[in-house]
């Protein structure tokens, strides 16, 4: 396969995966959902550190601070997020994951994961194994491409 067609069927898997990620995180199930998608995985990010500073989760998430500092005043108001100024630098605000917010990232990823693992039963073990090869192979070339 010539690079132009591999980097096109890259492109066609994002928007599948894009697609994916939509429909499982949404499901039908819009009445008990907890979170958008995007909250979920800003949440997801933030877990990471004990805080981190708005610009570099920006950077994390490949987001404008503008439009994070919507979403994350949105979280905060929910309760999921904590916000600090830096004593040192007023600019520099930090953000963090709250004891409230830990639990119902904890809740969305068992709810997800539960949606994911009904849909994946069919599939039988060689397809699993080629599965997690195949994502392994993607996260690596993702690293690269990145």
């Amino acid at each position: 396969m010539e690079d132009k067609e591999l980097a096109l069927l890259l492109l066609e898997n994002f928007n599948l995966f894009d697609n994916l990620i939509k429909n499982v995180t949404g499901s039908g199930m819009k009445k008990i959902q907890k979170l958008t998608s995007k909250q979920f995985f800003t949440l997801e990010q933030i877990k990471k550190y004990e805080k981190i500073e708005l610009k570099n989760l920006s950077k994390e998430l490949y987001v404008s601070t503008s439009s994070l500092c919507i979403l994350l005043n949105k979280l905060v108001d929910m309760g999921f997020v904590f916000r600090e100024e830096d004593p040192k630098d007023r600019r520099n605000t930090f953000y963090g994951i709250t004891k409230e917010g830990n639990e119902i990232l904890e809740e969305e990823e068992d709810r997800i994961s539960g949606i994911l693992v009904s849909k994946m039963n069919s599939f039988d073990d060689k397809f699993k194994k080629n599965l997690e090869k195949s994502l392994s192979v993607l996260f690596k070339a993702a690293e690269k491409l990145y």
